[in-house]
């Protein structure tokens, strides 16, 4: 076995030996905290990972939606101020592992009745789902639809089951086109109420609109109803249909509400 051989067989173990060094490095671990929203938002620190090179939080999420990704910062805000009072929080914040994140206040959210809660919430192509258990009170479901203007708009409602074990619920699906979103609450006799995780279901076909840099019209791929608001996002026009007359508007940057999601877009 000649001295160039050794050499280089050498260098593969060291290669290989700081390529696991690094996967363990780069090992995930995960922080969850939950309860009822109380009008607080939540403080993070988020120390430096020397190993890393980076700061320990990797994504934060906030009922299954990511609001941050790798933050760049020794602390930051959660902001839940969108939520109202008593609605379920479950905060996932994402790290390196043997780095960990310390939040400041986790005592202003409310801790909840753990025996009640709900499993799990689905949106498939014909239904919206959910699971609960520990069910110990009369009571009712609502399920709400998010509309383009970003409020919830209530589509069905269904009588709380009341049992201990595991109960079961499914209504049908008035989905749109694009993406569409769902919640369901319950709201117990005493005064309860949770909150599911947000569903989300995409159809197909997504509308579109052009120009971007518009004059006098803006047009969509499909009739749907919009909302267009200001920068500011005070509401200046709504409507339905195919082609949405802007002469009126002033020059400047609007955001157009299709199908839940906002587009951004320029009046000349």
């Amino acid at each position: 076995m000649n001295f160039t051989y050794l050499v280089r067989v050498k260098k593969v173990v060291v290669i290989l030996s700081l390529i696991l060094l690094s996967n363990q490095s780069l090992q995930a671990a995960e922080l969850v905290l939950s309860g009822a929203y109380q009008g607080k938002d939540i403080y993070v620190q988020n120390p430096f990972d020397i190993q890393t090179k980076k700061f320990c939080t990797t994504g934060v999420y906030v009922n299954d939606r990511k609001v941050y990704d790798n933050p760049k910062i020794s602390a930051y805000k959660i902001d839940l101020s969108y939520l109202e009072i008593n609605d379920l929080v479950v905060i996932r914040i994402e790290h390196s592992e043997g780095c960990r994140p310390r939040i400041v206040n986790p005592h202003v959210l409310k801790k909840t009745d753990a025996g009640f809660s709900i499993l799990t919430s689905e949106a498939d192509h014909n239904s919206i789902n959910w699971a609960t258990e520990g069910e110990v009170e009369s009571g009712f479901y609502v399920v709400e639809q998010k509309t383009e203007d970003q409020d919830w708009t209530i589509i069905d409602s269904v009588a709380a089951k009341g049992a201990l074990g595991r109960n079961l619920y499914t209504v049908p699906a008035p989905h749109q086109k694009g993406e569409n979103a769902y919640r369901v609450k319950y709201a117990g006799t005493s005064g309860a109420v949770r909150y599911s995780v947000e569903m989300y279901f995409t159809m197909a076909e997504r509308i579109t609109f052009y120009p971007a840099i518009a004059t006098t019209t803006l047009t969509l791929s499909d009739s749907a109803s919009y909302i267009i608001t200001d920068f500011l996002g005070k509401e200046v026009k709504r409507g339905e249909g195919v082609e949405i007359a802007i002469q009126d508007l002033k020059p400047g940057e609007y955001y157009l509400s299709i199908q839940n999601r906002k587009e951004r877009f320029v009046k000349k």
